[in-house]
């Protein structure tokens, strides 16, 4: 065939085949970077928050969370007067692209700070949760005064084994009622107390509640039924003739 397919072996004799492992790291990168900036748009929250920026205001101040980055601001001038990273420092990026385990660490600790978040204001505190993390944090000082971790029991220390490729988190469902933070997040509910963390009740979701999947068929033929195939052809999933 003619056109641009004609380039490309040509091309590839030229510049050689692409080095894999490069390919592989600048492909978890571009993962990261592209599923970051989606996430500011969709998954709306009330007064006017989406994606993982979330904006609270309260008698203490206007306070903003991004990407597991808290500040707090004037309400009136907008002057920031602090600034509470939740998970320490953004780790720089790999200068090595060819290093596989390292991108994936610098991955994965992109993808903690995307986890979609919820933030409400209690008293002179915040409830923030945001990925398996939950803290209660002075407004004052932007201090943590407690936190909890809301892991699923036995479930691994990192649910995406440091491959940093979780992108199944939404924002999860809550109802705070005096003291205790109601949520139900991924395949399970429960409560927990604000005022020092500790997990009152958890649950299974029944299957009805279970997130939705999409279930492509065996082998992922194209746009095939799941459940079935077709046998050579145009024949009908299930039989031939």
């Amino acid at each position: 065939m003619g056109g641009r397919g004609a380039l490309l072996p040509s091309a590839i004799k030229r510049k050689g085949v692409m080095n894999m492992k490069h390919l592989f790291s600048a492909l978890l990168l571009v993962l990261a970077t592209g599923i970051l900036f989606a996430q500011g748009f969709g998954g709306g929250m009330p007064g006017g928050n989406s994606g993982n920026t979330l904006l609270v205001n309260s008698p203490k101040g206007l306070f903003a969370l991004r990407a597991g980055v808290l500040a707090k601001f004037d309400a009136a001038t907008l002057k920031s007067a602090l600034v509470f990273e939740l998970f320490g420092p953004m780790p720089e990026r790999p200068t090595d692209n060819n290093n596989r385990d390292a991108m994936q660490k610098y991955v994965t600790e992109l993808q903690r700070r995307m986890a979609p978040p919820i933030m409400l204001v209690k008293d002179d505190a915040l409830l923030v949760v945001i990925g398996d993390g939950f803290a209660r944090i002075n407004q004052d000082t932007l201090k943590v005064e407690a936190t909890a971790d809301l892991s699923p029991p036995g479930a691994p220390v990192a649910a995406d084994a440091g491959r940093g490729f979780r992108n199944t988190d939404t924002v999860p469902g809550y109802l705070l009622v005096n003291n205790t933070l109601f949520l139900m997040r991924g395949t399970e509910l429960l409560s927990l107390s604000v005022t020092d963390g500790k997990i009152l009740a958890r649950t299974p979701l029944p299957k009805e509640l279970q997130p939705l999947q999409l279930n492509l068929p065996a082998g992922g033929r194209g746009n095939q039924p799941a459940g079935g195939g077709r046998r050579g052809g145009n024949q009908p999933a299930g039989g031939g003739q």
